[in-house]
């Protein structure tokens, strides 16, 4: 039987931990405070818990993670939030999807009842559609939600004034430290006017960063500055808008309908997928025999054709701007994901 006194893989070297191994019954000793021996039985069980001894260094030397965040968190414009929530009464971009609970049973992409269930996805796509951020342009970021467990709630999962994109090796701070959470539940306050219903309006922490990254220019002033060329739904009079708006609402509301699936794929690649890529999982999504000619049908408001959701600039199809609003307050559900 190896002693703990002699297996490597037991006894610490490292020379900062000059304290003696706990005897048997003594259960727990600490290292900066944080647990790391406990007695189990007749053995010793070793474990640094990160997020506490992370959190016990900062307050030693006085470290305030919050201000790295607010130096890197990338924000949605203030001005794009209320005119969602004025076009579709929900600061929401998927207001019938929310987080599974997966210990409960729950797995991503079940129905309940008419509550679409997810991972992150529907949030990540989100956050970086409300951010008018191309494909691929923000790497090493995550979704984060602003208040803890409201990704379980339809309301807030997928609500662009609770989520902030921030750097990956951040990200796992905004769940555990309340510094952290206090700053960004009070900068969404500043910039949103926004909080949980069943939560008090948060309050000026007591350390606050001074200098926050400014949010990023809401989509539709970026494409005002672009130079011009159409950006609605091209041919279309007021009656065929209509007409098409009124089958979107209804293919968002069958899944199991080959034109949803389709329109869920680019709905859910942000600011749009390349053509080839497209038909590819197209094709596999619906097992469609002609997918060029389906991705076709919903890019014009020609005879026998979809209408017009889509817009083709390049390689790139994404969803027309003029229906990016309803498309994204409805919910979808590809085959794929």
């Amino acid at each position: 039987m190896v002693s703990k006194d002699t297996d490597p893989l037991v006894r610490p070297t490292h020379h900062a931990i000059r304290h003696p191994w706990p005897r048997k019954g003594e259960g727990v000793r600490h290292f900066l405070n944080v647990r790391i021996f406990v007695w189990k039985g007749n053995h010793v069980d070793s474990r640094i818990v990160a997020t506490d001894l992370l959190a016990e260094s900062t307050r030693r030397r006085d470290i305030h993670l919050s201000l790295l965040v607010a130096d890197t968190g990338l924000w949605v414009s203030p001005d794009y939030y209320r005119r969602l929530l004025a076009d579709t009464g929900t600061g929401a971009l998927f207001p019938r999807v929310r987080r599974a609970r997966v210990g409960q049973g729950e797995a991503r992409g079940q129905l309940v009842g008419d509550i679409r269930l997810d991972d992150n996805s529907y949030a990540n796509v989100a956050i970086k559609r409300a951010l008018g951020l191309p494909r691929g342009a923000a790497v090493g970021f995550e979704a984060c939600h602003i208040w803890p467990l409201t990704c379980y709630d339809e309301r807030y999962h997928t609500l662009v004034a609770n989520i902030v994109l921030i750097p990956r090796a951040l990200a796992g701070l905004s769940d555990h430290e309340a510094e952290i959470q206090r700053a960004l539940q009070y900068r969404a306050f500043e910039l949103y006017e926004w909080w949980p219903d069943e939560q008090p309006r948060p309050e000026k922490p007591d350390f606050y960063p001074a200098e926050w990254r400014d949010p990023l220019p809401d989509p539709a002033t970026v494409r005002k500055l672009r130079p011009s060329r159409e950006r609605t739904a091209r041919g279309a009079t007021a009656e065929t808008q209509r007409t098409l708006e009124g089958r979107i609402r209804s293919w968002a509301e069958q899944p199991n309908l080959n034109v949803h699936k389709i329109i869920a794929i680019v709905a859910s690649a942000g600011d749009g997928i390349e053509r080839n890529e497209l038909v590819g999982r197209v094709c596999e999504a619906t097992g469609s025999k002609n997918p060029y000619g389906a991705v076709a049908s919903l890019t014009t408001n020609a005879a026998n054709a979809y209408g017009r959701v889509f817009e083709v600039d390049g390689k790139i199809v994404r969803i027309d701007p003029g229906l990016a609003q309803l498309v994204g307050s409805l919910s979808w559900d590809s085959a794929d994901r």
